[in-house]
């Protein structure tokens, strides 16, 4: 049944006042359609979009950053009926975390809204208009940074910025100069280099602002002022989103002063002189030398991985120099071995340091049986990171892994290092040497794991892991068992069967 033209006339004019208020604010939309009550930090966030195109949020754990972007993702969909690209540094935590707080705002709407949208596969569509009017969820992998490619005039949402990789940024950036384009970028300061720090420290088009856990306390109350429809300013209560309990525990676990309480809670950056195993002052003087003739030993490291998540990490280091870094993501154990065999060629080595857990054990084997000139074997060293660590008197630490990681720390600390390398390959390791922290547990230094790095979105540091194991052992002790290939086809000959003759009858 169709409307009266009066009435038809009248409900276009009321949305019309809706949509042109919830457009220029996001925090009305929240409010008024969505029927939520944002804390006094989310509206803060949610108030800066009313005079910047491009928001960034460093912050502690607990401020409502998931909710925050499902809330916006939904009014820029409703308010604009563009795209809305959301990516991250973790796939995880957008398809546990991030995604069901899209899909849960969507759902609060009016029925009539919300029945216009449709949820399948990570994407969001609204069904009579699918191809643009939609939110797409979109993973960033290590060997991919195309995450954000192909977008334009559209919202950008990228979840624990911190860890999403530099190329990501790169590709995105014709993109984010759209006159109509806006962005939200959130997460926690984990890193002391790549984009998302950038932005917190130098000139850029975002806006940037700070939270920190210690003023969302879920047992306190909060009062922040709101604009109601008619103009009336009315002060919203609400409490926080973190329990006291948790950040008292987290100040006696990691102390008021650690680098950890100060990403977890306060939403700062690292300290250059916190619990880093390398510290961020040690790098800092680090002084790049043009590559120069050989002139001691050089060794490779190499921290290898397969086809999974990781990258394999190689290092060349003579003495105090570090000359050389790079990584790479998918390869193989025979790519990953021919390419490393010219690298070690082309960089004049004389020792290959390979960590034989997991899928090292096959690189290992491929090295020592492979031909290495006249001789079967090349100059490789066997690193189990898993071992225990040996009894130096340097520092007691549990594993060979942490007295590894305690060596590179004395290393920088107390050598006059230089590096070679170029310009991204060192800020890339160096932001590895500086990502792990340690602790002491029952008298024994310890250092961060992969695991636990990954679970705060900090990535593994392989190309670190790789220059670790070039302090491993007494390198003049070393005795490479490799044999020339006529003892080798001499052993062959000791070992095969005597042919028997048969006399035919």
């Amino acid at each position: 049944m169709s409307l009266p033209h009066e009435e038809a006339e009248r409900l276009s004019a009321v949305m019309r006042f809706w949509l042109k208020r919830w457009s220029r604010s996001p925090l009305s939309y929240v409010v008024e359609c969505l029927g939520a009550v944002p804390t006094h930090q989310q509206a803060q966030v949610l108030k800066a979009f009313e005079h910047h195109r491009f928001v960034a949020v460093r912050s502690g754990h607990g401020i409502g950053k998931s909710k925050l972007t499902g809330w916006l993702v939904n009014w820029w969909l409703d308010t604009r009926g563009k795209r809305a690209p959301i990516t991250g540094a973790g796939g995880d935590q957008l398809e546990d975390v991030v995604w069901p707080e899209v899909v849960t705002a969507c759902e609060s709407k009016p029925a009539w809204l919300a029945s216009k949208y449709r949820s399948a596969a990570g994407e969001l569509r609204y069904w009579p208009a699918p191809e643009n009017w939609r939110a797409i969820l979109r993973t960033t992998r290590l060997d991919n940074n195309d995450a954000l490619q192909g977008f334009h005039d559209c919202m950008f949402f990228i979840d624990e910025g911190s860890g999403v990789k530099d190329g990501v940024f790169e590709v995105a950036s014709g993109a984010l100069g759209d006159p109509g384009c806006y962005g939200l970028m959130t997460g926690n300061p984990t890193r002391l280099s790549g984009y998302f720090y950038r932005v917190f420290h130098g000139r850029s088009f975002w806006y940037p602002l700070a939270f920190s856990s210690e003023d969302s306390i879920a047992e306190e109350e909060y009062r922040w002022p709101y604009v109601d429809p008619l103009g009336n300013i009315v002060m919203m209560r609400c409490h926080g989103r973190q329990t006291r309990e948790w950040v008292e525990n987290m100040r006696q676990e990691y102390g008021v002063n650690s680098n950890v309480y100060r990403y977890r809670v306060l939403g700062e950056f690292a300290s250059a002189s916190g619990d880093s195993l390398v510290e961020g002052r040690d790098l800092a003087r680090v002084e790049y030398q043009t590559a120069q003739p050989k002139q001691g030993v050089r060794r490779m490291g190499v921290d290898p991985a397969w086809t999974g998540d990781d990258d394999t990490g190689v290092v060349v280091r003579e003495g105090d120099v570090i000359l050389y870094a790079t990584s790479w993501h998918g390869f193989d154990l025979v790519e990953s071995f021919q390419r490393l065999r010219l690298l070690f060629q082309e960089w004049e080595c004389d020792w290959i340091h390979i960590d034989t857990i997991g899928v090292g054990a096959g690189l290992y084997d491929m090295f020592r049986h492979s031909q290495y000139g006249m001789r079967i074997g090349w100059p490789v060293v066997r690193v189990m990171a898993s071992e225990r660590a040996p009894e130096d008197g340097d520092a007691a630490c549990r594993t060979l892994r942490d007295w590894l990681w305690w060596k590179s720390r004395k290393f920088f600390k107390k050598h006059h290092v230089r590096h070679s390398c170029e310009g991204s390959s060192w800020e890339a390791l160096s932001a590895e040497l500086s990502a792990p922290g340690y602790a002491y547990k029952n008298g024994l230094i310890i250092a961060e794991s992969k695991e636990e790095m990954r679970k705060r979105g900090v990535r593994s540091p392989n190309m670190a892991d790789a220059l670790n194991l070039t302090f491993y052992g007494d390198f003049e002790t070393f005795k490479v068992r490799y044999m020339t290939t006529g003892e080798l086809q001499a052993r062959l000959r000791r070992k095969r069967p005597p042919v028997r003759s048969w006399k035919t009858r």
